[in-house]
């Protein structure tokens, strides 16, 4: 296992760069995971810890040495691709050991490690079996499997999840959730799944345009955006963010419609300023007995989608359309008026101009 550092690094196609002096440290077995917009930067990054692309300014370190200059081979790490990159001739076995036979490993020890490898992913029924006869999350846990044997020092992750199917991404975030915990190894993992980043993450690096916007544990990132852009990019359905005015004390939402200035970042804010509230969908929810605490917003429904376990709500209230929720067995009527209750301890308020949350 080793600890990865980044420090000041940049990347430059040219005179145009895309990645903007990072600085980052991940300690020794954390499971870290870089997320963002496509075009973002977070899988040149990971290119450029893995030695696939050169830095052009800054420096990488793992286990505290220096790779800037290492080739990949040579920097002990195994990396996960999205395409699988599997041999069509070769047998699993072969391709999970194909690294192992070319460094001229005993046969026993290739045998072994892809034994115990295989044994771990489920995969000891299928060894004979050629990539063209397997599943999509057969075939990546062939290439998850062809790292481990490795033992390498750092696990990277490039979207390796991105070309399954929804249920195959569920049970596949699984397993390698449940496969770091047991191996303990360092894991850079790039994703723009924002779901992989929160259930996978020990911390969350959310990137835009080359940058580092907010470094965090999961749940403080959610609890806790830095900006609008985070705010925006964790939690699904995404938080509603409406530019209001601060007037007798209140956020106005227009129409008669008002809530109480919020206690976190409340505070100083002027007669006649300009906020803007942000409200997670699962602070506004429908008026249904037991979930009714907090202020009431009368509002109208405009559209309904209902989930099993839960209804999305779309409801005009003042000037605003919010996106609320309800109980699954409570399945309101388009153009039905409608009673939310917003909790106001969980409000969040960003600067009008600068778009960085208040304090």
């Amino acid at each position: 296992m080793a600890n990865v550092s980044l420090r000041s690094v940049v990347k430059r196609y040219g005179k145009q760069a895309v990645v903007h002096g990072i600085d980052l440290e991940i300690a020794d077995g954390e499971f870290l995971v870089m997320v963002g917009p496509s075009g973002c930067g977070k899988s040149t990054t990971l290119r450029m810890i893995a030695g696939l692309e050169d830095v052009s300014g800054g420096e990488i370190r793992i286990a505290d040495r220096v790779v800037n200059d290492l080739e990949p081979k040579d920097r002990n790490i195994a990396m996960v691709f999205q395409n699988y990159a599997l041999y069509p001739h070769m047998t699993v076995f072969d391709n999970i050991g194909f690294g192992l036979h070319a460094a001229r490993l005993p046969k026993a020890e290739v045998a072994a490690r892809v034994t115990k490898a295989a044994g771990m992913l489920g995969l000891a029924d299928y060894l004979q079996r050629r990539p063209a006869q397997l599943s999509g999350g057969q075939r990546q846990r062939v290439a998850m499997g062809r790292a481990i044997v490795r033992d390498p020092a750092v696990f990277l992750f490039d979207e390796p999840l991105s070309n399954l199917d929804a249920q195959l991404r569920n049970q596949m975030r699984t397993e390698i959730k449940r496969l770091h915990q047991s191996i303990g190894t360092t894991i850079v993992y790039v994703t723009h799944d924002q779901v992989e980043a929160m259930t996978l993450a020990d911390r969350i690096v959310i990137m835009r345009d080359g940058r580092v916007e907010q470094v965090g544990a999961p749940l403080d990132i959610f609890h806790r955006p830095a900006n609008t852009f985070v705010a925006g990019f964790i939690g699904s359905p995404q938080m509603n963010m409406i530019e209001v005015p601060v007037r007798a004390g209140a956020l106005d939402l227009g129409e008669g419609v008002s809530i109480p200035v919020p206690p976190r970042g409340g505070a100083g804010l002027s007669e006649g300023s300009r906020v803007i509230l942000g409200i997670r969908p699962d602070d506004l929810v429908a008026a249904d007995g037991a979930r009714a605490a907090g202020v009431p917003l009368e509002g109208r429904v405009a559209v309904v989608e209902p989930l099993g376990t839960e209804t999305q709500i779309f409801v005009r209230v003042g000037s605003h359309e919010l996106i609320g929720k309800a109980d699954g067995h409570h399945v309101p009527r388009p153009g039905e008026p409608i009673r939310l209750v917003c909790n106001v301890d969980r409000l969040h308020l960003f600067d009008a101009e600068r778009k960085h949350a208040l304090a």
